[in-house]
């Protein structure tokens, strides 16, 4: 008989801790049981020691019965609800084949990874028990949309940004990413192409390219806010990029770029100060060939628009004459990110980047505020060659459905940038904002996710308080 693990089930275990009720809520655990609900129970109770208590139940309960301490084998493992993806992208991700031993960790894992994937809406495991304490397994998966044709528009930070375009992240039913965008930005044309297999040779081995034509306009200002001028970036570039998972929560990577840049349409005014002349005049154009490592501690997990987990990533780029390029870098980039599902189906969100760099070329320094960093400022107004920011967002629907999700956020931002180290302890240059926003999600559809923020509080008068496009602001 085909049975799945259900809420009353586990409602009988002790104690009912956070982690219980998450996993619950994961799984989708509701259906009732009607027959084989021993051997259930002792594969249940098997799953909560190892996931929730990390004890081994033979020791933790030496009343539980013997029929414990044998994990049932695994005669065959069905997959249904495909339609694009290729059974095989499936079976790659579980940790456990036919005629292996299955424990409640392992099936666990196995479902977290087919959801960490992101192009499935649910996973749903069902068990058949069989002779000889075998089992059936059947794995049944949604499928998202994952073809994604796009077009956005966003308005923050006295820049103007529109682009358009196609990818899918799950190219070919293979899980492979291929894309291609057309921008604009402020009027000037640029676009990308880029390819990704996150598993060459089946490994969980990433291999990705980029190639680059686009010309950006950057405008200048003063760290109160006074526009000094603007000017425009016309760049080629592409870019390899190398993953491999050592662990599952252990990631390095090594991208190369080859590149070539150049400035022009230089339009100052009379705020530009000698300093940012300087660097213009000695920026023109340069071609560089930078490596840059990365190492990746740390985990999300995702369930469609909700995530959970910590994860810290390193970045460290090189590029100087040793290795052929004109440009001299050295840039060391520090990313972490926390999230925690709260009830509700609501979410923390936590953010915190520190970043310093040593170059005299002033496309190559740091542009704080607006589209990626600080909310309620202009896109790039804190033009530095070190900085650290931090972002929290409380997140809660008010609708939700299989189709649609209408979020609402709480943010906070803060931030200080500055060209000497020693200036990023000072609170009187730090500077914060904080608001509110909102978000239209699809659960159906991959990335499907439009937002607009209000920053209400800031600690500098500023004209861009709203900002909207598409995705979470992290």
């Amino acid at each position: 008989m085909r049975y799945r693990a259900t809420r009353e089930l586990f409602s009988h275990l002790r104690p009912d801790t956070t982690r219980h009720r998450k996993l619950l809520e994961q799984l989708n655990l509701t259906r009732p049981l009607s027959h084989t609900a021993l051997f259930v129970l002792h594969f249940s109770i098997h799953c909560f020691f190892i996931y929730f208590l990390n004890v081994n139940p033979v020791n933790a309960d030496h009343s539980i019965p013997h029929t414990l301490h044998k994990s049932p084998i695994v005669d065959q493992i069905i997959i249904k609800g495909l339609h694009k993806t290729k059974a095989h992208v499936v079976r790659r991700e579980l940790l456990f084949r036919e005629a292996d031993a299955l424990t409640g960790t392992l099936l666990l894992d196995s479902i977290q990874r087919l959801k960490n994937l992101r192009i499935f809406t649910r996973v749903l495991p069902y068990i058949e028990l069989k002779k000889n304490h075998h089992i059936r397994l059947t794995l049944v998966l949604e499928e998202r949309w994952t073809t994604i044709p796009y077009a956005n528009i966003n308005s923050g930070g006295d820049t103007f940004y529109a682009n358009a375009g196609a990818y899918d992240i799950n190219a070919f039913g293979r899980f492979i990413e291929v894309g291609a965008q057309y921008d604009n930005w402020d009027g000037e044309n640029g676009g990308v192409l880029w390819y990704r297999n996150p598993r060459i040779l089946d490994k969980r081995l990433l291999g990705g390219i980029d190639l680059w034509s686009s010309k950006r306009p950057r405008s200048l200002f003063t760290p109160s806010g006074e526009n000094q001028g603007n000017y425009i970036i016309d760049q080629k570039k592409l870019k390899l990029l190398f993953e491999t998972e050592i662990r599952l929560w252990f990631v390095v990577g090594l991208d190369l770029q080859f590149s070539q840049t150049d400035i022009f349409s230089i339009n100052l005014n009379k705020k530009i100060d000698s300093y940012t002349a300087d660097l213009l005049s000695n920026s023109a154009s340069s071609s560089e060939i930078s490596a840059t490592f990365s190492t990746r501690i740390g985990k999300l997990n995702y369930d469609n628009y909700l995530i959970s987990g910590k994860q810290s990533t390193l970045f460290l780029k090189y590029a100087g004459e040793e290795i052929g390029s004109e440009a001299h870098i050295k840039k060391i980039v520090w990313e972490n990110t926390i999230f925690w599902r709260l009830p509700h189906t609501a979410n923390a969100a936590l953010r915190f980047n520190a970043a310093a760099i040593e170059t005299n070329l002033i496309q190559n320094l740091f542009y704080v505020g607006g589209f990626k960093h600080i909310r309620g400022y202009y896109d790039g107004q804190f033009r530095s060659k070190a900085y650290w920011l931090a972002n929290a967002e409380y997140r809660i629907p008010s609708l939700k459905n299989n189709w649609l999700v209408i979020q609402h956020i709480f943010f906070l931002d803060v931030a200080n940038a500055s060209n000497r180290l020693s200036d990023l302890s000072q609170l009187k240059k730090t500077i914060f904002s904080a608001g509110m926003g909102l978000r239209v999600i699809s659960p159906k559809v991959y990335s499907f996710n439009g937002r607009i923020d209000i920053a209400l509080l800031s600690s500098q008068k500023t004209q861009s308080y709203i900002s909207f496009g598409a995705q979470q602001f992290f």
